[in-house]
C-alpha cells in the first residue's frame, strides 16, 4: 500500500509541476527567453570572444523584438 501512495504522490507532484509550466503565458515565456539570451551575452563578454558577443547580441535583440511585438499584440487584444 505504501508503494502505491508513494507513486501517487510522485505522479501528483509531476502533474502539478507540468501544469504550472503549461499555464505560463506567452509573454512570460518570451521574457524568460530574453533573460536567457541576456545571460548568454554576458557570458560571451566574460569569455572575451567578440564574434560570440555579436552573435549572442543579435539573438538577444531578436528575442527583445519578439517580446515587444507579443506584448503589444496582447495589450491590443485586451483594449479593442
Amino acid at each position: 500500500m505504501k508503494t502505491k501512495q508513494w507513486i501517487g504522490g510522485l505522479a501528483l507532484a509531476f502533474l502539478a509541476a507540468t501544469t504550472q509550466v503549461a499555464c505560463q503565458s506567452k509573454t512570460e515565456q518570451k521574457s524568460e527567453e530574453v533573460r536567457d539570451e541576456y545571460k548568454d551575452v554576458v557570458d560571451a563578454q566574460n569569455e572575451g570572444d567578440s564574434s560570440d558577443v555579436r552573435d549572442e547580441q543579435a539573438e538577444l535583440d531578436s528575442a527583445r523584438q519578439d517580446y515587444k511585438e507579443l506584448a503589444k499584440d496582447s495589450t491590443a487584444r485586451k483594449n479593442p
